[in-house]
């Protein structure tokens, strides 16, 4: 029989091992939770996409920057989904647009869904501003900040640029964040 004060040591070091043991596997758990898939959801993207004439590689950085792909997420301001879709902004623009329903908000976590909401109000944006040099930048101020801000800050003439001229700094860093994503897929793309 093993003394007391073996047996408190033993004790000791089968706590140690199994208290390391759980912060390995707490940590493997976090890391591989942590991990994005950014092809995950492609099917669903490039259909949307090519339905509204919009680069599949631009919604995606999009997608990327709202929600890095998680489409339980749910904004501070009430946004939903993989695009953050308002359930009372581009949602209902949406349907009142197809002449449907509201759509309900639990219905906006559905990542074809919301996809399909998202694309569209991206795509209603990029027509708005087409005739711009920079028109995504544009469209994604517009996503962001709404349609009055981005028109606050459309440049002069139509080959003026865009990033300058945006006053809120989470909105500057927003379209600068989505538009370097976005030049990294299209150079992934080649």
């Amino acid at each position: 029989m093993l003394s007391s004060k073996k047996q408190k040591m033993s004790n000791r070091k089968s706590k140690i091992i199994l208290a390391v043991s759980l912060v390995v596997f707490c940590l493997l758990v976090f890391y591989y939770s942590s991990r994005i898939d950014e092809s995950r959801y492609d099917a669903i993207i490039e259909k949307t996409a090519r339905k509204y004439n919009i680069d599949s590689r631009f919604v995606k950085a999009v997608i990327y920057q709202e929600s890095k792909f998680d489409a339980r997420v749910r904004g501070t301001s009430g946004e939903i989904g993989l695009m953050q879709v308002m359930p009372r902004g581009a949602a209902v623009d949406w349907a009142r647009h197809y002449k449907l329903e509201n759509v309900r908000e639990g219905l906006l976590f559905n990542p074809e869904l919301n996809i399909e909401i998202g694309a569209w109000y991206l795509s209603q944006a990029l027509k708005r501003w087409h005739n711009y040099k920079y028109a995504k930048e544009l469209a994604l101020c517009q996503y962001n900040a709404g349609g009055k801000r981005a028109d606050a800050w459309k440049p002069e003439n139509y080959n003026g640029t865009v990033i300058d001229r945006i006053k809120i700094r989470s909105t500057r860093a927003y379209v600068e964040s989505i538009m370097s994503k976005y030049k990294k897929y299209c150079e992934n793309n080649r």
